[in-house]
């Protein structure tokens, strides 16, 4: 006897069977039951879901014997009444011609006379219209099963004369639980770590991880192993997609290059490895923002998922996100250069050194002559290097500020506010007075005027105004306001807790309040957050909740 292969072998007989889509077996079995069959259907979804499965079964379901016991089910192969018919090979009008003559003759021994179509798609727009009548309004006997992989192809006459149902992709821990089940009836053992790679690969078609399995028996020796699963899908092993990322998180680049070159020396494709990494980042994405309680959002087993929580905590959510960025950028160069692996190299060198230069450099004038060149940032010059020339004096408040003037390098100053443009040099010609808090400026007023800062801060960044309305203000010690978050906006936090970001968040709040100011932030257990009492009897009154208090631009004014 010629040996079955394993989806055919285990190919669903009922629809108890059929994993995955108990939204439509439990609705189709209920239809039956009822006796509220319609008489076309139509079935939409990927390759290997269950579809056509679902299809024959629900023939047998209708065909079924009345003489029969209740269990018994009819098989199709000995059905006559049961009419399958590849969409892609009877395309034509003259084969629905035929169709709608056949149509007309009662089931031979069966309740119905029912036409599986598919890929029903394939069929050609006359065919369409030639088995509109027909499909609008059948004989009693007869019922219309279509099935196709693209449903956008088909006309919206036929969808609007059928019962559509969407088959969605197999849960991946689902797809484990039945490959496990099927291994142990094969006589075989599998390592979970195997399985889920297989699975992974499949991309939710059960069709395809059983041919997957069924090579790998082949020439297993009773065992199927992750190293044979990653040899012949060419998977990147996932320690080593572990280890590349660890040597990101310690900004080696002389690791994370002789990491991808010891994956690449085993055979493995590239571009596989850079959309490996990219969905470990996801996954180091996932973990940084929710933690624990998101793991389900990760198809892996619990040992990879704790792992990848320890590994994520070595990274800041800047360094991830930007990380996911580089490897997009990665594989859409890729695409367009014949070395892929230059790529993803340059790629990893980004990720592990050029964080030590600033992002963003003004541009630059050129320099007189005998000048030295102007430093790209701050960086460049001693916190405290020695100032040649005095400060100039600030101005008393009931003086008017001098307007901006040019300097001798082409910058301007402006001492309205103590501010100095954004030129290189400027800083070099009147370095700004030592900050000072007015005695007029409390924490208190802050708080009172916090929604106002925030907005002020959302109309030169609305994402970082959006992230300071979950904090509150602390502190203030001497020059600089600590902005409080609590746990649960860690990530809030975290998106505000770099330099360029404080630095717009203190210029706004500078200005607005005529001061001086830096900031910081910090984690509390708990914010307590300044309302007014209008608001408060407000929000009491009507139940509501209290999304945010910016102002409109109509109020700023």
């Amino acid at each position: 006897m010629s040996y079955l292969v394993l989806a055919r072998k285990y190919r669903p007989r009922t629809f108890d069977d059929v994993i995955g889509q108990d939204h439509i077996t439990n609705s189709l079995r209920k239809a039956v039951e009822n006796g509220r069959v319609h008489h076309a259907y139509l079935f939409c979804g990927p390759r290997g879901v269950g579809k056509t499965t679902c299809a024959r079964i629900l023939a047998r379901e209708l065909n079924r014997l009345k003489s029969a016991d209740p269990s018994e089910t009819l098989e199709l192969d000995s059905d006559m009444d049961v009419i399958e018919i590849d969409g892609a090979s009877n395309r034509g009008i003259d084969e629905i011609r035929t169709l709608r003559e056949n149509v007309k003759f009662v089931p031979m021994s069966g309740r119905y006379k029912i036409y599986i179509v598919d890929e029903v798609h394939m069929l050609t727009p006359e065919a369409f219209n030639a088995l509109l009548k027909t499909l609008e309004e059948p004989p009693e006997h007869v019922k219309f099963i279509f099935a196709t992989t693209d449903p956008n192809k088909l006309p919206m006459t036929v969808v609007s004369r059928c019962e559509p149902y969407y088959f969605k992709r197999i849960p991946l821990e689902t797809m484990v639980s039945k490959l496990q089940e099927i291994c142990a009836k094969e006589g075989f053992t599998a390592e979970e770590e195997a399985l889920y790679s297989i699975a992974k690969a499949a991309q939710g078609s059960m069709r395809d991880a059983l041919s997957v399995m069924d090579q790998l028996i082949s020439f297993s020796d009773g065992k199927v192993r992750s190293a044979d699963v990653n040899g012949m899908l060419g998977v990147v092993e996932t320690q080593l997609v572990f280890d590349l990322a660890d040597a990101l998180a310690a900004r080696d680049c002389a690791a994370s290059l002789t990491i991808t070159e010891s994956i690449i020396s085993k055979g493995k494709d590239i571009r596989n490895l850079s959309q490996n990494l990219l969905e470990h980042f996801r996954h180091l994405m996932v973990m940084k923002v929710g933690g624990k309680q998101l793991e389900s959002l990760i198809d892996y087993p619990k040992a990879f998922k704790e792992t990848l929580f320890n590994q994520a905590g070595k990274f800041n959510i800047q360094t991830i996100l930007r990380a996911i960025d580089l490897l997009i950028e990665a594989q859409e160069t890729a695409r367009i250069t014949e070395s892929p692996r230059i790529a993803l190299e340059l790629t990893l060198a980004k990720l592990t050194c050029a964080e030590a230069v600033p992002a963003a450099v003004p541009p630059s004038r050129p320099a007189a002559a005998g000048q030295p060149a102007p430093a790209s940032a701050a960086h460049a010059r001693p916190a405290a290097a020695p100032v040649t020339r005095p400060a100039p004096a600030v101005a008393p408040k009931t003086v008017k500020p001098p307007e901006a003037r040019p300097s001798s390098t082409g910058g301007f100053i402006n001492n309205n506010k103590g501010v100095i443009d954004l030129s290189p040099a400027a800083s070099d010609i009147a370095p700004p007075a030592e900050p000072a808090i007015s005695v007029n400026v409390s924490l208190e007023d802050i708080r009172q005027r916090w929604n106002e800062l925030t907005h002020a801060v959302s109309q030169k960044r609305i994402s970082i105004g959006t992230y300071l309305q979950e904090g509150q203000p602390s502190a203030l010690e001497r020059d600089k306001l600590y902005i409080a978050f609590t746990p649960e906006h860690m990530f809030h936090k975290e998106c505000i807790d770099t330099v360029e970001n404080q630095k717009l968040i203190a210029e706004v709040i500078s200005e607005s309040l005529g001061v001086r100011l830096s900031v910081g932030v910090v984690i509390a257990d708990q914010v307590v957050r300044e309302s007014s009492q209008q608001l408060d009897d407000a929000v009491k009154m009507f139940q509501g909740e209290l999304v945010n208090e910016w102002h409109s631009d109509q109020e700023e004014e």
